[in-house]
């Protein structure tokens, strides 16, 4: 899939099965380290970060983290500045936590962009892992960003988490360094700083303006007192708003209560419909339900005993769905939720499958296409390399999770499929747009 663009190039369609010779996570390696001591050599330093010539991309060692400075922000030296720019090498520093109880996590994101890497970059691109450590971690977050600023980076992909983000953020700016951040968090996005992750506004506007062009005017909400469910709430009203239909209820509930059984019946207006003859209907016709498949699993029966009949309540979600088995509970059947189309992701799952032997985390996707975006972007540096302009161009991306774009406030729109809750099976009723051209709702 692309998207033809003005301003900047797309990212490349991931090639399909056998369209190109595979290698083996043994082979990525053994590449990698290859480049590395080319670079080495041709260099005639002990360095690590590929200043000579080479054959293809090259991914550098990560560095040993160090205890950052006092001072609030690092600027490198200039004579440091100006040996990182003695050669035309693009140089993009990749922060994922590669130690602590995130560390899986992190080398799956690493496995990702060399993935992206040998598929999209150039001689030119050089690829540096760096340490974030975990969500926890401001101190190790901001050692790997001051690393990454001294060694010349001229963009930064990642970290994971919100707080690591905001640790770095202030790093990055004072070098002029764009970062391309994993973490969903809108409140760390802005001012050179893009959240690449699946945001709760485009995911509840794609499914509330699905539901309203099948008829739905009334919707609630059923979500956890969580910073992500008071954000899907909040997206919730923004969605109707825009779509000229109420949610007339949201309700909070304690994720760590163990039993959800009276703030369902609370939220259903149980006792109140009961005294009513004949029984009252629930004021709202779909229930949005931003939860996973664990606790779903519980609601859904206690919805429908208090008599939310769902074939006349439609029950919503986001893409929260799509990472947990939501086909195994029958009051889940018939469900709407938004997520990325599934053609792009199954080609990306099975070509990382084949290259490193398992099956990648859903997040691994983010890495591939901002590594991708960078390599697509750095092939034509005279044209403005990593500029907000660039960045933000209108016509978007194509990735392994569908369409996507930046915008100037740091946060992202994608182009979302729309799937239903079947038994045993989930399925495509609304396929995601193939462009931002308006409609981007099909």
């Amino acid at each position: 899939m692309s998207v033809a663009k003005a301003e900047a190039p797309n990212l490349p369609t991931l090639p399909r099965p056998g369209e190109r010779r595979k290698r083996p996570a043994s082979a990525w390696r053994a590449w990698s380290a290859c480049l590395l001591l080319v670079a080495v050599a041709l260099s005639g330093c002990g360095g690590s970060r590929g200043d000579g010539g080479g054959a293809g991309p090259q991914v550098a060692n990560p560095p040993q983290a160090q205890l950052p400075v006092e001072q609030p922000v690092l600027l490198p030296p200039p004579e440091i500045i100006a040996e990182a720019l003695k050669d035309d090498k693009i140089r993009v520093a990749l922060l994922v936590p590669l130690s602590g109880s995130e560390e899986r996590i992190g080398r799956a994101l690493q496995n990702a962009a060399e993935l992206a890497l040998f598929d999209t970059a150039d001689q030119n691109f050089v690829l540096r892992p760096y340490d974030s450590g975990g969500g926890g971690d401001s101190a190790r977050a901001e050692a790997a960003v001051q690393a990454a600023v001294a060694d010349g980076a001229d963009m930064i992909l990642g970290p994971l988490f919100g707080a690591s983000t905001t640790a770095i953020a202030p790093y990055a700016r004072a070098a002029q360094v764009p970062v391309l951040s994993f973490s969903n968090d809108e409140a760390v996005a802005g001012d050179g700083v893009y959240v690449l992750g699946f945001l709760p506004r485009d995911q509840v506007r794609r499914v509330v303006n699905y539901a309203e062009v099948n008829g739905l005017t009334r919707f609630a909400a059923f979500v956890p007192s969580t910073p992500y469910g008071r954000s899907v709430a909040s997206a919730l009203q923004s969605a109707t708003g825009e779509a000229g239909v109420q949610a007339v209820k949201i309700s909070y509930y304690d994720p760590s209560t163990p039993d959800l059984t009276p703030s369902v019946k609370e939220f259903t207006e149980h006792d109140r419909r009961a005294r009513q003859q004949p029984p009252g209907e629930v004021p709202f016709q779909a229930i949005l339900l931003p939860d996973g498949a664990e606790r779903l699993r519980a609601i859904g029966p206690m919805l429908a005993y208090y008599d939310v009949d769902s074939s006349n309540v439609r029950l919503l979600g986001t893409s929260i769905w799509e990472a947990g088995d939501v086909t195994t509970e029958p009051t889940l059947v018939g469900g709407w939720y938004a997520a990325p189309g599934p053609d792009e992701r199954a080609a990306f799952d099975q070509r990382y499958r084949a290259a490193f032997g398992s099956a990648p985390p859903a997040i691994a996707g983010l890495a591939y296409d901002a590594t991708a975006l960078a390599a697509a972007l750095a092939r034509d540096p005279a044209a403005g390399g990593f500029t907000p302009a660039r960045l933000t161009a209108n016509d978007g991306f194509a990735g392994v999770n569908g369409i996507f774009r930046l915008r100037a406030d740091g946060l992202n729109e994608r182009g979302l499929a729309v799937y239903e809750v079947g038994s045993g099976e989930k399925r495509v009723i609304d396929p995601a747009p193939q462009s931002f051209a308006p409609p981007l709702i099909n």
